[in-house]
């Protein structure tokens, strides 16, 4: 017996170690997944508590249909085909961009609840009306009649670009007699940068 006992110790030894090598590569997590912020983590990922996570599609609301952030709250939507986004509204407590790229891709926009809307008309028809009330807009027609109405009479912040032909009625906010469009003068592209009063988002 006393014969065999260095080679059950020898034997043993040898169990322990490969365990111990083992638990080296078993609930650690990588250092390739340490993140400070979400710049850190490559797309479909976010950083949560020093680590980058995969995102859950299904935490993202239905209008997102780009993708989105839940925790940054921000979400993308795109429309490229005809009749594909009637209607569309910006989810509350997000910050949206919109990209209307086909004829009629967006019939109706609403922005009332979002944080935020970049809206981007790319087509003629594009976008029809949009309605920005208590949000900040930043709204471009890129194409002939690619937009109807813009209204951000009661935006919080409200920039168009819009050249001649390209859009309908512009309804730009107004701070006591100033209206924050180009110049001053009523019915001019929105421009939240005419007076500081033009900028009141929180």
């Amino acid at each position: 017996m006393n014969a065999l006992r260095p080679i059950v110790c020898a034997l043993l030894a040898g169990a322990f170690a490969i365990a111990a090598v083992s638990s080296c590569f078993v609930n650690r997590k990588s250092s390739d997944y340490e993140c400070s912020s979400d710049d850190d983590c490559d797309a479909g990922r976010t950083c949560d508590r020093g680590y980058c996570v995969g995102i859950d599609a299904n935490l993202c609301p239905t209008v997102c249909n780009g993708g989105c952030n839940p925790s940054l709250k921000t979400c993308m939507i795109e429309c490229v085909e005809s009749g594909e986004c009637d209607n569309v509204t910006c989810p509350s407590t997000y910050a949206c961009i919109i990209n209307c790229r086909a004829d009629n891709a967006c019939d109706d926009i609403v922005c009332n609840a979002g944080t935020s809307c970049t809206i981007n008309c790319a087509a003629t028809n594009a976008c029809e009306d949009i309605l920005c009330t208590g949000s900040a807009c930043t709204v471009t027609c890129a194409a002939t009649d690619a937009c109807g109405a813009v209204d951000c009479d009661a935006a919080c912040e409200c920039d168009v670009t819009c050249a001649t032909g390209n859009c309908g009625v512009m309804s730009c906010p107004t701070r006591g007699a100033a209206t924050c469009a180009k110049g001053g003068v009523e019915g001019a592209e929105c421009l939240s940068t005419f007076s500081p009063s033009c900028a009141t988002c929180p």
